[in-house]
């Protein structure tokens, strides 16, 4: 794994492989953003920093032993002593995973611990008296989450991010491949199209940039929609205007910006954006994850 799983050095294929050390330390300072919109105004946006320190426990032929631990940033607990209690999942909840040997994330072992910081945070700021309907409402909330996989697909995504593109091709002309995305008006999956490509790859660099879209396949998109709304007993001719008036308001976009160094694999900076729209809602959320430097 000395090369990364770049080929040749000035070839234009380059798998993003992770070549990391027992023992081996980095702390991530963790940026969120979300803006929501009506009618093209901003009607509210929220920011948060918060940090991940990071910890290789173990490296083995098989893959990697990885432990995130978030904190909250130093001045933020001197200016309000208080919310460090208040905030139990960013100050101090260890997450232990397992990846492949290209440092895809694999499993997450200590969910149980996750799940129940999470769901300690969320009882903190509920009011303490609740209808008898809304705390069976809550209750069937957190059963959701009662097993690995939904703890892993909702309560991570931070780590699902980083190490999502482990194991991946990037090329300078693009890889495509045909993939879904969540619908905003839930239920089916809308198919969706995926990019993988190198942005800029300097030999004389030590790092690279990689970036990943996905979003919506409008074509395709339109074909369920149609079928969809025919088994609904809806004449084709109305099918077929009220899919275009649908798929018109619709924007669903992932966007990942990576540089990643070459040596050892770490990505030295993420930039995450997702949009979603549907009429006259939009709302924009981005995380940026960016290596401390020593």
């Amino acid at each position: 794994m000395t090369s990364l799983g770049q080929i040749i050095e000035n070839d234009s294929t380059i798998s993003c492989i992770a070549n990391w050390k027992k023992g081996e330390e980095q702390v991530i300072i963790i940026s969120r953003k979300k803006e929501s919109y009506n009618l093209g105004k901003l009607t509210s946006t929220f920011s948060f920093s918060y940090e991940a320190h990071i910890s290789v426990l173990d490296s083995a032929k098989d893959g990697y032993t990885i432990q995130w631990v978030f904190h909250l940033p130093a001045f933020l607990k001197v200016l309000n002593p208080k919310l460090a209690a208040s905030m139990p999942v960013y100050e101090g909840l260890k997450m232990i995973f397992n990846t492949t040997k290209t440092g895809s994330f694999k499993e997450l072992l200590n969910w149980e611990e996750v799940r129940d910081a999470y769901v300690a945070m969320m009882e903190l700021s509920l009011p303490k008296n609740m209808s008898d309907s809304t705390k069976e409402a809550i209750n069937n909330s957190i059963n959701l989450f009662n097993s690995r996989e939904m703890t892993e697909s909702a309560l991570i995504k931070e780590i699902q991010l980083y190490h999502s593109p482990y194991g991946g091709i990037f090329t300078t002309n693009g890889i495509s491949a045909v993939t879904s995305i969540s619908s905003p008006f839930g239920g089916e999956e809308f198919p969706a199209t995926v990019t993988l490509k190198i942005t800029e790859n300097n030999p004389s660099l030590k790092y690279y940039k990689a970036n990943f879209t996905q979003e919506i396949d409008k074509v395709n998109a339109k074909t369920m929609l149609d079928t969809l709304l025919k088994k609904m007993n809806m004449p084709s001719d109305s099918a077929d205007i009220r899919s275009n008036d649908l798929l018109s308001s619709i924007e669903i976009k992932d966007q990942n910006d990576y540089i990643i160094t070459k040596s050892t694999g770490w990505i030295e900076k993420l930039n995450h954006k997702r949009i979603g729209a549907a009429a006259e809602m939009k709302q924009v959320e981005e995380l940026t994850f960016v290596i401390k430097k020593k």
